[in-house]
């Protein structure tokens, strides 16, 4: 697993949004032209963040802990690729790929806070199914109080480099909540389901809301999928073009500013 120590992110100084819920709720995603790509050429990627409007998020370093590529051959650190947002840059990473096969490209940003109305963090919290925090609020009777988190955002998307479509792609990374596919997309046979698997904290996670959308075309908006015991969704064999599948979670946490650590992630890939 991916290390980190929370008490350094802390010390550093979270960024405070008071913003309301569907603001929060925003999906953030490694964006690519075409997830298909040749080997050892720049490959320009962007990070994006969106709800019913799609912007770049806000690349700055200070909200960057990694950026690697988990590919055939091995994990390679491309956080040296990271462009930081200037007036003139929305900002990205510009990276290479060696080796044919799948790589799995992944990202993850360090901890802000949020801070918000009880009614809207109650709605955001029922929007993305977080169960533990609507327990632990009607538990302790406090349904009416504003709520407090912490979050931050993990993604990972699959980059096809030449034909094979490797078994690495179905294998987790460590990520805290992290999306994987039971088959590799590429390989997966004409109308074959997709069966994406949730982990938390290493371990499958049932019971969270997985939402499977393409990233073309009317930007539709996915039916919710409720992970089982096993932590699996079951989706229906996507079509050609690209997708984005999204799952949040949280959990009760003891800190003076925050009740709820809350985690983003997402899985993209197709042509």
């Amino acid at each position: 697993m991916m290390s980190r120590t929370r008490s350094a992110l802390f010390a550093t100084g979270l960024a405070v949004l008071a913003s309301a819920a569907p603001a929060m709720a925003h999906d953030f995603w490694i964006d690519l032209p075409r997830y298909h790509q040749p080997a050892d050429t720049p490959i320009a990627l962007r990070f994006v963040i969106g709800d019913t409007r799609v912007e770049p998020w806000e690349t700055l370093w200070r909200k960057v802990v990694s950026l690697r590529d988990y590919g055939p051959a091995g994990v390679t650190d491309l956080q040296a690729g990271i462009r930081p947002q200037t007036p003139t840059d929305s900002g990205g990473a510009t990276i290479r790929l060696s080796g044919a096969g799948t790589h799995v490209i992944a990202f993850e940003s360090t901890l802000a806070e949020n801070d918000i109305a009880a009614a809207e963090f109650n709605k955001y919290a029922r929007h993305e199914g977080l169960t533990p925090a609507l327990e632990q609020r009607a538990r302790s009777g406090s349904e009416g109080q504003r709520g407090r988190e912490t979050y931050s955002r993990r993604a990972k998307a699959l980059v096809q480099v030449g034909t094979p479509a490797t078994a690495n792609a179905t294998k987790a990374i460590g990520l805290t909540l992290e999306i994987t596919p039971e088959t590799n997309p590429y390989a997966l046979a004409p109308g074959t389901p997709l069966v994406l698997r949730v982990d938390w904290h290493g371990r499958p996670l049932a019971g969270a809301s997985v939402v499977l959308e393409p990233l073309d075309g009317n930007q539709a908006h996915g039916t919710p999928v409720i992970t089982d015991a096993a932590g699996q969704a079951r989706f229906p064999a996507p079509t050609r073009g690209r997708w984005r599948a999204n799952v949040v979670w949280t959990q009760p946490i003891t800190h003076p500013r925050a009740e709820f650590d809350t985690v983003f992630s997402s899985l993209t890939f197709g042509d």
